[in-house]
């Protein structure tokens, strides 16, 4: 399987996600920590997901990217944009209910493209498995927030996921 990168440029407030690749659970620390250092930012204005070059994404990538987009809403900015060409990719979005949080479009418009071309790749975050777990236990619970078609998808994954967490906390207790 391909692997993935995330990187991003910023221009004047607005962040550019760059996503390539197959994004999966490895990337979920460094994206996760990433969301938090730039929904801190006290001069965000907006935030942009180029999905363009995604091969695969996987449901806790997309339960971050909505839990970035909760974070954007709560500071009253206007909705994170994502720019995806791919139908596959497009119809996840779709079923996912991400219309409802971003603006989804086919292409980055030329002012943002020709300022942003240039990225640096997100900082890696050293994670343990308990960490990661807890990562996509978060991921999902934002997913199953999003409509009830969610809901339903989700609450098997996680509850499967709060009962994999109690059995390492169990085990890791002197």
């Amino acid at each position: 399987m391909q692997s993935g990168s995330i990187s991003y440029a910023r221009l004047k407030g607005i962040y550019v996600l760059k996503f390539s690749g197959s994004i999966s659970v490895p990337l979920s620390p460094d994206l996760s920590a990433f969301g938090e250092s730039l929904l801190s930012d006290p001069e965000l204005a907006g935030v942009v997901i180029d999905l363009t070059d995604v091969t695969s994404i996987d449901s806790t990538a997309l339960g971050l990217l909505a839990n970035i987009a909760a974070g954007v809403r709560k500071l009253g900015l206007d909705r994170p944009v994502i720019i995806s060409t791919d139908a596959n990719v497009n119809r996840t979005l779709e079923v996912t209910g991400f219309a409802q949080v971003f603006h989804i479009i086919e292409a980055l418009p030329d002012s943002i493209a020709d300022s942003c071309r240039a990225h640096t790749e997100l900082p890696s975050v050293d994670s343990n498995e308990l960490e990661i777990g807890e990562k996509v236990l978060k991921a999902h619970r934002v997913l199953m927030q999003l409509n009830e078609n969610n809901r339903n998808t989700f609450r098997p994954v996680v509850i499967a996921l709060e009962k994999e967490k109690q059995a390492k906390l169990s085990k890791n207790l002197p």
